[in-house]
C-alpha cells in the first residue's frame, strides 16, 4: 500500500520500539522523510540499514526499500535534523511503575532534549509541531509536557513549537494493518485546530476522527485498554463457569457473541446511572450462586454489583455537595428506565429513598408511573414505599420545579424541554452530567 502526500514532510520519530519503528516505517512508505532518533545505538544502527530493531511482519521490507530510496536515516540526536524537522513524533515507552503510575522519566529526557534544541532551531523556521504518542495519563500534557518544554525552549507553546497528543493504537503482531486501517486517529490539542497538521500524515487514510482537548484524548487509550482487560478477565470467568457447567466454553461463547444488538455493540457502554430491573441484578446474582455452588472464584463478576452500588453513591455524594438538605429537591422519574412503570431493583427508587433519608425536602415527577395501576410485585414494592409513592409523587412539573432548588434526572423522559426554568441547577444521571 503506498500514499502519496505531495512532497513530504521531513519527520523525527523518537524511540524506536515497536510503535517508533512501525510508524517510521509506515511514514516512509507515505512519501515522507524520516528520521529515527533513540539512545539505543543498536537501535540506531539497525534502522540505518534498513533492519527492523522490533520484530513486527511486514515492517523489515518496509524499511528495506525506505532506506534504499534514501527516505529514511537514524542516529542518537536531534542536532543533524532539528532545522528542516517540520514534526516530532515521541514514541518512548512510559512503563509502569511499582505503584502502578506511569514512568515519565524516558519522556522527560526526549523532551528535554527537544526543549533545548527549539533554542538553537532557525527562528525562520515555523513552530515545530511536537506530537507525543506515548500513552500518559490525564493531565499530563497540561502537567509535565507543556511546562517542560517551554522551560527548556525558553517560550511559550505556540511561539517556537505546538504540542498535541496523538495516541496509538497498534497492536503487536498486526500493527502495519492497524496502522493503515486505524479504527480512529484521536487528535488531543492545547487550543481547538492546534493539532491539524497532523492530519497529513494521516492523508488517504478513512479514519473517522476526533480533535479534542488534551485530557480526553489521553484518556482515550487508558479506556480502551482497561475495558480490553475487562473483557478477557469476563470471557475467562465465563469459561470456568462452561467447564463447571459441563459445557465446552467454544460452544458457549458462539450463541453469546452471535448477538451484534447487545453483547458486540455499544449498547449499555455509555456512561449513565447503575443498572437494575427485574433481569440483571436477579441474573447476576444467580450466575454468582451457581458459580459458588460449583466452588468457584468469580472476582470480576463479584465486583460488579459492587461497582454498581458504589455508583448509586457517588451520584448521592455528588447531589449532596451540589445542594445540602433540605433543598428541595425535584427527582424526575422512579421506575429503572424510561418507558416502564417497573419498580423491581430500581437504582432510582433506591437513590429516592436515599435522599429523603438524607433529609431533603423531596418531590418525585414520573409520567410512567401511577401507582393505582400497579400489581404483582410492583404493588408490593409500592406499599412498601408508601411514604414515596403516596406523599412525594406529583403529577405537576412545573410546579414542582418551580419549588426546587436542583433537580435530578433520574431517567431520560421525552418532553422535558421548556418545562424546567432556565436558571435550574440539573444532574443528568443518564448522561452522567454532574456538577
Amino acid at each position: 500500500m503506498s500514499v502519496s502526500v505531495g512532497p513530504g514532510l521531513s519527520i523525527a520519530v523518537l524511540g524506536l520500539g515497536h510503535v517508533g519503528t512501525t510508524t517510521a516505517a509506515c511514514l516512509a512508505e507515505a512519501g515522507h522523510r524520516v528520521h529515527g532518533i533513540d539512545t539505543d545505538p543498536d537501535k540506531v544502527a539497525a534502522l540505518a540499514a534498513g533492519r527492523s530493531p522490533v520484530v513486527e511482519p511486514g515492517v523489515e521490507e518496509l524499511l528495506r526499500r525506505a532506506v534504499r530510496a534514501g527516505s529514511v536515516s537514524a542516529g542518537p540526536s536531534l542536532e543533524a535534523v532539528l532545522d528542516r524537522l517540520d514534526l516530532a513524533l515521541v514514541c518512548v515507552g512510559t512503563p509502569a511503575g511499582s505503584d502502578g503510575r506511569l514512568d515519565y522519566r524516558a519522556l522527560v529526557d526526549v523532551l528535554r532534549q527537544l526543549g533545548r534544541g527549539l533554542r538553537r532551531r532557525d527562528r525562520s523556521r515555523p513552530p515545530l509541531l511536537v506530537a507525543i504518542r506515548s500513552t500518559l495519563a490525564p493531565g499530563t500534557m497540561d502537567g509535565l509536557v507543556l511546562p517542560t518544554l517551554a522551560a527548556e525552549a525558553g517560550t511559550s507553546p505556540g511561539e517556537r513549537f505546538e504540542a498535541a497528543f496523538n495516541p496509538e493504537f497498534l497492536r503487536e503482531g498486526s500493527a502495519l494493518l492497524d496502522h493503515r486501517s486505524p479504527s480512529r486517529i484521536v487528535l488531543g490539542e492545547r487550543v481547538r485546530g492546534a493539532a491539524r497538521r497532523l492530519l497529513g500524515i494521516y492523508e488517504g487514510i478513512d479514519a473517522p476522527w476526533f480533535e479534542v482537548p488534551f485530557r480526553l484524548a489521553e484518556s482515550v487509550k487508558l479506556l480502551d485498554n482497561g475495558f480490553h482487560a475487562l473483557k478477557v478477565a469476563f470471557a475467562n470467568e465465563m469459561g470456568r463457569v462452561a467447564l463447571a457447567a459441563g459445557v465446552a466454553p467454544e460452544l458457549l461463547a458462539e450463541p453469546f457473541l452471535a448477538d451484534r444488538r447487545l453483547n458486540l455493540s455499544a449498547a449499555y457502554l455509555r456512561p449513565g446511572g447503575a443498572y437494575g430491573g427485574p433481569c440483571l441484578p436477579k441474573d447476576l446474582a444467580a450466575l454468582l450462586a451457581f458459580g459458588r455452588d460449583a466452588g468457584l472464584e468469580l472476582p470480576l463478576l463479584a465486583a460488579v454489583r459492587r461497582s454498581n452500588a458504589r455508583h448509586v453513591d457517588f451520584i448521592l455524594g455528588r447531589i449532596l455537595a451540589t445542594l445540602p438538605p433540605p433543598g428541595p429537591l425535584l427527582l424526575l422519574g422512579l421506575t429503572f428506565k424510561a418507558g416502564t412503570d417497573d419498580l423491581r431493583d430500581s437504582p432510582n427508587l433506591a437513590l429516592a429513598e436515599r435522599l429523603l433519608r438524607a433529609g431533603y425536602e423531596l418531590e418525585v415527577f414520573d409520567p410512567d408511573l401511577d401507582p393505582e395501576r400497579l400489581s404483582g410485585a410492583n404493588f408490593a414494592i409500592a406499599a412498601a414505599h408508601h411514604e414515596l409513592l403516596r406523599r412525594r409523587l406529583t403529577a405537576d412539573l412545573e410546579g414542582a420545579a418551580r419549588r426546587a432548588r436542583l433537580v435530578v434526572v433520574a431517567k431520560t423522559l421525552p418532553g422535558l424541554a421548556g418545562r424546567l426554568p432556565d436558571d435550574l441547577p440539573v444532574v443528568d444521571i443518564p448522561r452522567l452530567r454532574l456538577p
